[in-house]
């Protein structure tokens, strides 16, 4: 096992029966892929119990072996964090185990199965390609207080996108949504989640296997268009080849203006006005087939809200265009919740019906 394998004792008492419970359980069909991943619906066979099952294949190439691993490392660190919450957030899906399997060679991540479909495919099934505002509000609150507990626990998002949220419904709440996903997180600067520590321990340990092999220890090669899953084609930034974290429309402006170290907790509600927008108009605020081209589209084209006379799907009423406009300010110091986090965001009066976050 990997020093970052876990399990907690609802699934297993231990790393070794959490293993023999995984290779009990019974593959059915696939609900998702990733570039590094598949997946699939699984039950266990004696208690009729069902997860989901997230199997992550290990390349037989030590370079990419490496960097498969490191984002293994991250997301069952932040996974191992998100367990431990009681508590756990409704927010967000919920883990029960990370395993290694020698024989496989496979790293299999067991949460909770969430129905879906993911916010993208939800989208895309409506004849308008959007989702009505009074729907919108209720996923954005729910984002935000799942961003609200992760940045509680020193854990940035990164990756914050309509795929990476699933629709998880129940009688009481037709529209809970959960968010998923998390092999891009990173450690809040000045917090110590250990996300960053499992990165590097992992390059070390397999540096160990071929001590001449080369590692992109920093993972940064994983800049993908919007709707893409492919974290190994990179977009990068014309001026200086920097290649940055994340989906490209989703990326914040001052981490599009000044890279990798301008990652904060910022950079997510950014990524939330992104997401509001897409769910109410079809499509983001700013596109195009490259980093550089979004950056300049966000530099010098203002933030529409067009509605029916306009070419607009719909109407969106004031406070909600306000909420966005907050979320979506240049200057991450006067966006929505840089300061105020959670709370801050969900005290707005497009927001101001939901519960706030129990923390």
């Amino acid at each position: 096992m990997f020093p970052w394998c876990f399990t907690i004792l609802a699934f297993a008492p231990d790393l070794g029966n959490a293993l023999k419970r995984v290779q009990s359980l019974m593959f059915g069909e696939e609900i998702g892929q990733g570039s590094i991943c598949r997946v699939y619906q699984a039950t266990c066979p004696s208690s009729n119990e069902q997860f989901a099952v997230k199997r992550i294949s290990l390349p037989k190439s030590v370079c990419k072996r490496a960097e498969v691993l490191q984002r293994a490392a991250r997301e069952a660190a932040a996974a191992r964090a998100l367990s431990d919450l009681v508590p756990h957030p409704d927010e967000i899906v919920r883990h029960f185990a990370c395993v290694y399997d020698e024989g496989e060679d496979t790293i299999d991540l067991v949460m909770e199965l969430c129905r879906g479909p993911c916010l993208a495919q939800l989208r895309n099934q409506t004849c308008s390609g959007c989702l009505p505002e009074s729907r919108v509000r209720n996923m954005a609150a729910a984002v935000a207080r799942a961003l609200g507990h992760l940045h509680g626990i020193g854990l940035l998002c990164i990756d914050l996108k309509a795929e990476n949220v699933v629709l998880d419904p129940t009688e009481q709440d037709p529209d809970r949504v959960r968010l998923v996903d998390f092999d891009l997180c990173r450690d809040i600067p000045g917090h110590h989640c250990r996300c960053g520590d499992e990165a590097a321990a992992t390059t070390t340990t397999v540096a160990l296997v071929d001590p001449t092999a080369s590692y992109n220890t920093s993972n940064t090669n994983i800049v993908v268009p919007a709707g893409g899953d492919d974290h190994d084609k990179a977009l990068t930034r014309d001026d200086n080849n920097e290649r940055l974290w994340g989906t490209a429309e989703y990326l914040a402006f001052e981490v599009l203006q000044d890279g990798v170290a301008a990652y904060s907790t910022a950079s997510d509600w950014w990524s939330l006005g992104i997401l509001s927008y897409e769910l109410l108009y079809g499509k983001a605020p700013w596109s195009g087939p490259s980093v550089d081209v979004i950056f300049h589209r966000m530099t010098n084209h203002r933030l529409l809200f067009p509605g029916p006379s306009q070419g607009g799907p719909q109407q969106v009423s004031v406070i909600m265009q306000q909420l966005i406009q907050g979320l979506l300010r240049h200057l991450p110091d006067m966006r929505l919740g840089s300061r105020g986090g959670a709370r801050e965001v969900l005290a707005q009066p497009a927001l101001s019906f939901q519960k706030s976050p129990g923390m």
